[in-house]
């Protein structure tokens, strides 16, 4: 979605082809672009592309965009052979790719080994293309507080190893005058205990639940703590320190490279015994160390700028036409039939 729009800014018309989704139908429209849903018992095949190259011909859509993490070789592939400039939102690198161009913005995107079946693909790989959500194109992050005064809590769309009910108890044994703003995700089967952490905290606790707009509260908050994946970005750009944790396996590398530049205390996987007792220990000690959390933000807005987005989406009309974009006339397809709630960020 955030790469749509960034299009959009530069001029080019874009068409999303997603999955039959009543609600996913509603997001796309909501945010003003005009949806082609589908209906195939499953993606990622021959019948998918001839769906896919449909579209494009019926808008004169010269450039397709496929987000998925999907062994789609062959599938990119057909697209390329019709004629039309192919472009693949990847993360993993798990084949190799007969595409003109890859985007994958992840901190440890260059340690992965892309490799080209055509010879020509442009890689664009690196947080230099995080593609972040349009409120952080232009973000702004406050002074830097003293005192630590609201902490945050969100580990994504779902909470499926329960951390949440666990973070807001162990919150209680921090010292510190803070108060604790949690994100619910859409997709949180446990809000009852979550209900019931907060209410027997010794801490002001707030539930947000599943916000449109996060910008603002990753921007008054001092302090973070959050799963890996997309958010960090987020996070890094809005300058807000973060103490993280890998929720999923496919997590960990980015958490790791993040840790390692400075970005965020990394807490490794969550699965960890002594999760809860370390989280406890990083944060009181960030807590009681402004310094420490200045050098998080800066080093943090110095690998995020905000503006990937932007950025891929020049890379794609530059390498597609040469440099020589006529937006007015530039219409892309977006096919994402898989579309998550990561993936809508995106």
């Amino acid at each position: 979605m955030s790469l749509g729009k960034a299009l959009r800014t530069l001029g080019a018309r874009v068409v999303f082809l997603t999955n039959d989704d009543p609600v996913v139908c509603r997001y796309v429209s909501a945010a003003g672009f005009q949806v082609e849903p589908i209906n195939l018992g499953r993606p990622w095949t021959s019948e998918d592309v001839e769906r896919l190259l449909e579209t494009a011909a019926r808008h004169d859509s010269t450039i397709a965009i496929v987000d998925s993490d999907e062994d789609g070789a062959d599938y990119l592939g057909g697209i390329r052979k019709a004629g039309i400039f192919t472009v693949a939102i990847d993360d993993v690198a798990s084949h190799p790719f007969p595409c003109h161009l890859v985007v994958n913005g992840d901190a440890h995107a260059t340690q992965l080994r892309y490799e080209s079946t055509s010879g020509d693909t442009v890689f664009l790989l690196g947080p230099r293309y995080a593609i972040l959500r349009e409120e952080f194109w232009t973000l702004t992050p406050p002074a830097l507080r003293a005192q630590v005064q609201e902490v945050l809590v969100t580990v994504g769309g779902a909470d499926p190893l329960g951390l949440t009910p666990r973070i807001i108890s162990t919150l209680d044994q921090v010292p510190g005058q803070f108060t604790v703003s949690v994100i619910v995700g859409p997709f949180f089967e446990n809000e009852a205990e979550i209900e019931g952490s907060a209410r027997t905290s010794q801490r002001r606790v707030g539930l947000v639940r599943s916000p449109q707009s996060v910008a603002s509260r990753f921007l008054r908050s001092d302090l973070a703590i959050s799963a890996a994946g997309q958010t960090l970005y987020e996070l890094a750009c809005a300058g807000c320190p973060t103490v993280a944790l890998a929720a999923a396996s496919n997590q960990v590398q980015q958490l790791q490279m993040l840790g390692e530049a400075g970005v965020v205390v990394s807490l490794g996987p969550a699965e960890s015994d002594d999760l809860m007792s370390r989280l406890s220990s990083a944060c009181a000690a960030l807590i009681e160390d402004p310094a420490a959390r200045a050098r998080m933000r800066r080093a943090g807005r110095g690998l995020i700028d905000g503006v990937g987005a932007l950025r891929v989406a020049r890379g794609i009309l530059s390498a597609a036409y040469g440099g020589r974009c006529d937006a007015e006339r530039t219409s892309c397809v977006v096919g994402a039939p898989l579309m998550n709630s990561e993936e809508e960020s995106r």
